[in-house]
């Protein structure tokens, strides 16, 4: 399964405050997301994008934007550091 769509949309999200207030919105257009990686952004569930393989660097800084430490959503999954 390709997450380049992802990928593309984290890599961007840090830098483009535009996406930030889209996505509190829930406005992800533009981006071909499916309905699982809307949800895990919607939901900025972390573990679920490390399990999937998007890059550490793209979710460490996806979380800092929207306020979740990357290291405590590991850890609640049960993964330590």
């Amino acid at each position: 399964m390709s997450r380049a769509a992802l990928d593309r949309y984290l890599f961007r999200f840090d830098k483009e405050p535009t996406l930030q207030v889209a996505r509190a919105e829930g406005d992800m257009s533009g981006y071909d997301l499916d309905a699982d990686e809307r949800r895990v952004v919607l939901d900025g569930d972390l573990a679920t994008m490390l399990e999937w393989g998007v890059h550490p660097l793209l979710i460490r800084n996806f979380g800092a934007a929207i306020g979740v430490k990357y290291i405590e959503a590991y850890a609640a999954r049960g993964w330590t550091p």
